[in-house]
């Protein structure tokens, strides 16, 4: 009942702001809210050590990596491990925190090759999250499991100044990371799966069409309405792309790339909804999309790239006319001049040209083809089967919520199709979002703020909201310490019955005692 409540009173604050102008006073604010909707933990200060991990992927200096340590370990035997696959696209992690010391944790952040900061600097080139990335991110995992030293030959163990549990080492894919993780989890399972015993997933956005996000995400204005409700959780996005058209010249977002050192590319491809030819941004829908090193094209899904070649759209008939080249450059012999008419005689219908057919492709808008090498290399979606299958052991838990970070189609196709995706392959355990025991240990509130989900069940993907948290009960960062505090305390225990009426191992921070005891009746 009481996680109802705060859906409805955030409801209410949804309507109400978007009904109302900055300048005014909205009827309900922020601070309107219960106490108890919006706790956050008390952060306790966190400290963290620096080192270079050697990679092949970052020849010269090595990976830069960084490590949040807690002030006391989760367990007597040591701190599991969490390794933070940052989301986004960006080549630096360094200035991510999900504040895992807070509950027990080691937490490894990393900088990507070529990311990172002018003195702390990871080396190679950066390319998008692709091969070499991925390798990185291997070399990290095995660093945090204590199978490799650094580049000063120190293993964690020899760096962080607390006691590691490398058994329990997990994977945080935070939103786009989740590619990633699922990616360098497959490619690399003979060296991983004696190192990683879990992942967690933020909102990820697993599969071609879900990043960059084009059935609408949190920076458009609008969303795709050729997106076929409910559709996503049969495994495949249904979109209608007959509207679709391209202003080759037109550019969208102008200084956005230039911001982050990438070439601006001219271009939109959106649905022409009224087929006047022109972009109404207002009101026409706009795709978005990728980048890769050293091609300056604009790359879309190769769904999209498949429904643009059987469009037709940038094909066209010419006339047939010779080409000097293959003449030995000399002109094409004029025309034989016309006989003479007879008396009586009309002249002839003139002759058609021969027409040839050509495709005049744009030069800033990738193939098909150079679309599936790009998605192939960076979509964890091809990979469920492949890390299902080789770590038989792997406990996995979806977060989401309410109102996603990037994505807005109220249906959360990402979210049900990535689930699904794991109970078809048959994964060992995995569940949407933590036991409410854990959430509620984590934030110190009422259980029944929370949802609690059965593991390994189906799921109607029709009533998908009565399975994902309530937005603004607490920070995200808070909900993903309960997810990765549940999953190593599972492994550690071997235990993966639900619900769990208490979490499996209680801990408390200096700055977040646990709450005195309740004395028993009549002794109050």
């Amino acid at each position: 009942m009481i996680r109802k409540f705060v859906i409805i009173i955030l409801g209410i604050v949804a309507v109400v702001l978007a009904s109302t102008s900055l300048a005014s006073s909205p009827a309900f604010a922020v601070s309107d809210l219960p106490e108890a909707t919006l706790k956050t933990p008390t952060l306790v200060p966190e400290e963290s050590v620096s080192t270079y991990v050697p990679s092949q992927a970052a020849p010269g200096l090595g990976l830069a990596v960084n490590m949040i340590y807690p002030e006391k370990s989760r367990y007597a035997d040591g701190a599991p491990v969490a390794v933070v696959a940052s989301g986004g696209n960006a080549a630096d992690g360094l200035n991510f925190t999900m504040h895992a010391a807070q509950v027990g944790f080691v937490e490894v952040r990393m900088a990507f090759p070529g990311g990172g900061k002018p003195k702390f600097q990871s080396g190679g080139i950066y390319d998008y999250r692709g091969s070499e990335s991925q390798l990185a991110l291997k070399d990290v995992l095995l660093f945090a499991g204590g199978k490799i030293p650094d580049t000063q030959g120190r293993y964690i163990s020899d760096i962080v100044p607390v006691k590691i549990a490398k058994t329990n080492v997990g994977l945080v894919g935070w939103s786009n990371g989740g590619n990633i993780a699922l990616i360098t989890l497959g490619k690399y399972s003979d060296d991983l799966k004696s190192v990683v015993s879990w992942i967690a997933f933020y909102e990820s956005p697993i599969g071609p069409l879900f990043f960059p996000p084009n059935l609408g995400g949190s920076k458009d204005l609008l969303i795709n309405k050729h997106y076929r409700q409910g559709s996503g959780a049969t495994g495949a996005c249904v979109v209608d792309w007959k509207k679709l058209q391209w202003a080759g010249s037109t550019m969208r977002n102008s200084g956005e790339h230039k911001k982050l050192s990438e070439p601006e590319v001219s271009g939109v491809l959106y649905f022409d909804e009224n087929k006047n030819g022109i972009w109404d941004e207002s009101v026409e829908y706009a795709l978005t999309y990728a980048l890769d090193v050293g091609l300056d094209k604009q790359i879309y899904p190769p769904e999209v790239l498949h429904a643009l070649q059987l469009s037709a759209m940038f094909e066209k008939w010419v006339p047939d006319v010779p080409d000097p080249s293959e003449q030995g450059n000399r002109p094409p012999p004029p025309p034989p001049k016309p006989k003479p008419l007879k008396k009586g005689e009309t002249a002839p219908a003139a002759a058609k040209p021969k027409m040839k057919h050509i495709v005049a492709w744009p030069k800033n808008l990738a193939t098909l083809r150079e679309s599936e090498a790009y998605f192939e290399e960076r979509d964890g979606s091809t990979y469920y089967g492949k890390v299902a299958a080789e770590y038989p052991n792997l406990l996995i838990i979806v977060l989401a919520t309410y109102i996603d970070h990037l994505q807005r189609q109220p249906d959360h196709p990402h979210i049900a199709m990535q689930y699904n995706a794991w109970l078809a392959h048959k994964v060992h355990w995995v569940r949407i979002n933590p036991e409410s025991s854990y959430l509620a240990a984590v934030t110190g509130m009422n259980i029944e703020n929370f949802t609690n989900n059965k593991p390994n069940a189906s799921i109607d993907a029709a009533t998908i909201a009565n399975y994902l948290e309530a937005e603004g009960t607490t920070k995200d960062y808070v909900m993903m310490d309960a997810a990765i505090a549940e999953l190593a305390d599972r492994r550690r225990a071997k235990n993966l019955g639900s619900p769990l009426p208490a979490v499996l191992t209680p801990y408390f921070n200096s700055a977040n005692p646990p709450p005195p005891p309740v004395p028993p009746k009549g002794e109050q």
